[in-house]
């Protein structure tokens, strides 16, 4: 993100965006100049790519590159986690935009299960789980944040069953 001379300014961020990449997406035909486009017609300053259990270093670096100056690409991933009762518990990390995006991933995926084949043995990306406190530690020690959201989109935490 660039520097502003005028100091604190409010701007519109986005933390929680999906793409193409994420197994649910509905229009796998979107462009990542699409993305950027709609994004910056919206007025978004800030926008975190978080699909769910991935990263796609190609698209996040490829929207990266569109965005340019003008729309601050931040590198993430939603992860559904062993947490909540009927409605689980995900949580998002997300990394600088000067991260490198490939290491950030490698470690996330070898730590965290995700790779191809931990996804295969899990029965899928709609069967894939992560413990939340060692999701969040690895998270952090590797130079992200973490935020939190039950299950769907529209219910807050406290409709969460259990612990």
């Amino acid at each position: 993100m660039g520097y502003r001379e005028v100091g604190s300014v409010w701007g519109k961020w986005d933390l929680h965006f999906h793409t193409p990449s994420s197994f649910d997406y509905k229009n796998k035909q979107v462009t990542d100049a699409k993305i950027v486009e709609t994004l910056k017609k919206a007025g978004i300053e800030v926008v975190a790519i978080t699909d769910h259990h991935f990263i796609d270093v190609a698209r996040i670096k490829s929207l990266q590159a569109l965005a340019k100056q003008d729309l601050t690409i931040l590198p993430g991933i939603e992860l559904r986690s062993d947490l909540g009762g009927k409605e689980k518990v995900h949580l998002i990390g997300i990394f600088p935009d000067y991260c490198d995006i490939q290491d950030i991933w490698t470690k996330l995926s070898g730590r965290l299960g995700l790779t191809p084949t931990d996804l295969k043995k899990s029965g899928g990306d709609d069967q894939i789980y992560v413990e939340f406190k060692n999701a969040s530690k690895v998270i952090h020690e590797i130079g992200g944040i973490v935020s939190v959201h039950a299950g769907d989109k529209s219910n807050s935490i406290e409709g969460i069953s259990n612990n």
